[in-house]
């Protein structure tokens, strides 16, 4: 029986089929084989990706007689999207996914919020437009708050007149959409490796 399944609201550490099959030495179509027989457990990302969770990965790999996959010893960034649009989570999902981050999602503001008192990330990737609570709403709470103060908040939206608005909220850069995943690549590098600043909103909105 194929052991797939759609991918849980809990973070994860994972691989990808191609890493996977890499260290196993072996192709891609004899990887998905192993999944399908149920050798191996895969579960869906959104897309319809399979990912493989390293717990899982590695007990294949004991059970295989094979070595085990190694473990990277550098921290992981955790990253909170939060969007309603599923092919935009996607996006950005695909676009992190094979880098040092661990990666949450939220489709509103509400959400967002308790995700990050359990995930405690370091960056939040933040839409305007949201049900409920909308992002610069959320943006406002996030930065009331002292423990929350100095994450880094990349806010996303369609309509460039709001970019002074999320900044004015307490975002720390903005993009807009349709997103160019290169512009979206250097920010979030320049943010996750700036100093530390903590925000006020004190005289940033009118």
């Amino acid at each position: 029986m194929q052991k797939v399944k759609r991918l849980s609201a809990q973070c994860r550490e994972h691989l990808t089929t191609r890493q996977a099959a890499a260290h196993c030495r072996v192709s891609i179509p004899t990887l998905r084989r192993w999944i399908r027989a149920g050798e191996l457990g895969a579960h869906l990302t959104p897309g319809g990706h399979r990912r493989i969770d390293l717990h899982e990965f590695q007990r294949f790999l004991r059970a295989q007689g094979r070595p085990t996959y190694p473990i990277a010893s550098e921290p992981r960034t955790r990253v909170l999207l939060v969007d309603d649009e599923p092919l935009v989570v996607q996006m950005l999902y695909d676009l992190l996914v094979d880098g040092p981050f661990a990666i949450e999602t939220a489709t509103d503001g509400y959400e967002a919020l308790v995700k990050v008192g359990t995930f405690r990330p370091a960056l939040i990737i933040l839409d305007v437009v949201l049900a409920g609570l909308d992002g610069i709403e959320a943006c406002r709470c996030l930065r009331r708050l002292a423990e929350t103060r100095e994450v880094r908040i990349l806010g996303v939206t369609g309509h460039p007149s709001m970019v002074p608005v999320l900044l004015g909220a307490g975002a720390d850069a903005c993009v807009t959409k349709p997103l160019d995943l290169d512009v979206v690549c250097r920010e979030i590098n320049r943010l996750i490796s700036a100093p530390t600043v903590s925000h006020s909103l004190t005289g940033r909105e009118g």
